[in-house]
């Protein structure tokens, strides 16, 4: 288990934490980071239609200090 602080704080340095087949945690910083170009996305047809037919949510920025906190 990663505590909290740890976690925090690789979250600012640009890292994130993964199980590796060994059940060991290992740290990763892509190069480059994944980025969805908004002006050349495409909406899967089963995307759109779940979306359509409201079985979820989008939100983007919202309760981000309630989500790092829990």
């Amino acid at each position: 288990m990663i505590e909290s602080d740890l976690l925090l704080h690789g979250y600012r340095l640009g890292v994130f934490p993964m199980a590796m087949e060994d059940d060991s945690i290992e740290w990763f910083s892509p190069d480059p980071r994944g980025i969805i170009p908004l002006d050349s996305f495409h909406l899967p047809h089963a995307a759109r239609r779940a979306w359509e037919q409201r079985k979820f949510e989008i939100k983007i920025d919202t309760a981000f200090a309630d989500v790092i906190r829990e």
